[in-house]
């Protein structure tokens, strides 16, 4: 197994076209996606998958194969309710950890967030990560004292060269070079480093990811909720690794590829956050847009109308069985339980000639495609403003 002189004279090109874009990419999805408003109760959603997505990306790189609605469960359940089968213990308490880590450097920064880097701060977030686990040779929240491979890679080996690395490393971080780097950057080679130097039993890999993610949600990258390279890390485990021991061993001291490769990951997570945020948005849109035409046409106010708007306001993206509402089984079948089968077919015959539906074959779900004609840049609507229709309600 190779080893790695563990050393701070490295190089990093940030200069690097590539790396710029990057940055100046994350930056500008952070800008939008904060700058949207959403309700509390989607923004909770949001964080809710990001943090999901986050605990079953750093545990999986370890081996720790949970599925994402195995993690969703465990993220809801009670301290002492528990999920998965007592084979599978392990792996609960280590996403229950995960998700305590990021609840930890969640407050942590918003209660210090100018703190800088410490190893107390590295030690706790350890702690927080194994902790209640029974990992051989390890003790939560404390430096190793024995030898310690990972995967290929041998980190270094006395417990006099990983204290002296972490005491020179936190010191190199705070006053030398890295003060000078963008905080994106930052993360991302504090990341390298701690993985490197390994100082710990177990839970190296998780406890540098989290550090990354805590420096980056220090760095205002976290506009809706908690976000991490772990899943894009998880999802290119081969690359990761790879990508680590290539400038370990093959670029003479420059991290400029590790550091690219990491940074391109942020802006595909970013993008995704990105995404769902505009989708919601696009559903609340829609359901304002639908309210709209349910008055144009003069529906709203009777009881036809209400009813037909509470069913787009609780019609879900995913597809409803016109059979299922028949037949009582749909939730949605509560809004028709007073009224016949005809009545159902002409409240479908009118939301799909308002374009509000789309039906196919026994499918129903919302057109929210139709809002797509409402997003700029429309010279003809600037220069001539749709008129206001005025409905009396019924």
């Amino acid at each position: 197994m190779p080893s790695w002189d563990v050393h701070f004279n490295i190089r990093l090109d940030i200069q690097n076209i590539e790396m710029v874009r990057c940055i100046e990419r994350v930056r500008a999805l952070a800008s939008v996606i904060r700058g949207i408003p959403i309700p509390p109760g989607v923004q909770d959603k949001i964080d809710a998958l990001n943090i999901m997505r986050a605990v079953r990306g750093t545990t999986g790189i370890e081996g720790t194969e949970l599925s994402e609605e195995e993690v969703q469960q465990i993220m809801e359940a009670q301290p002492d309710q528990r999920v998965l089968p007592e084979s599978r213990q392990r792996e609960e308490q280590e996403a229950r950890n995960a998700q305590e880590v990021m609840r930890f450097v969640a407050s942590f920064i918003e209660k210090n967030p100018t703190a800088q880097l410490t190893e107390g701060l590295i030690c706790e977030i350890h702690k927080l990560t194994t902790q209640d686990i029974n990992y051989p040779n390890n003790t939560p929240g404390v430096y190793r004292s024995h030898p310690v491979h990972a995967g290929d890679y041998l980190p270094p080996k006395s417990g006099d060269e990983v204290r002296r690395l972490m005491r020179e490393f936190v010191q190199w971080f705070n006053s030398a070079q890295p003060t000078h780097w963008d905080p994106l950057i930052r993360a991302i080679v504090a990341h390298f480093y701690i993985i490197s130097i390994h100082p710990f039993g177990d839970g190296n890999g998780r406890t540098s990811r989290a550090v990354e993610s805590a420096l980056l949600y220090q760095a205002q990258v976290n506009a809706r909720g908690f976000y991490s390279l772990a899943n894009f890390y998880y999802m290119n485990r081969p690359e990761y690794v790879n990508m680590l021991d290539h400038v370990r061993f093959r670029t003479n001291g420059d991290l400029t590829p590790f550091v690219l490769f990491a940074l391109k990951g942020l802006v595909s997570e970013l993008d995704k956050v990105y995404k769902e945020v505009l989708h919601e948005v696009r559903v609340i849109s829609f359901r304002d847009f639908a309210r709209e035409q349910l008055l144009l046409q003069g529906k709203l106010g009777s009881k036809a109308g209400e009813r037909m708007f509470y069913f787009l306001v609780a019609l879900d993206p995913s597809p409803v069985s016109i059979k299922e509402l028949r037949s009582g089984e749909h939730p949605l079948a509560r809004l028709y339980r007073k009224v016949t089968s005809r009545t159902l077919a002409r409240d479908i015959s009118f939301l799909k000639e308002q374009k509000l539906i789309v039906v196919k074959g026994d499918e129903i779900v919302p057109n929210l495609e139709i809002m797509t004609q409402f997003v700029p840049p429309r010279a003809t609507r600037m220069s001539r403003p749709r008129p206001i229709k005025r409905a009396r309600l019924k």
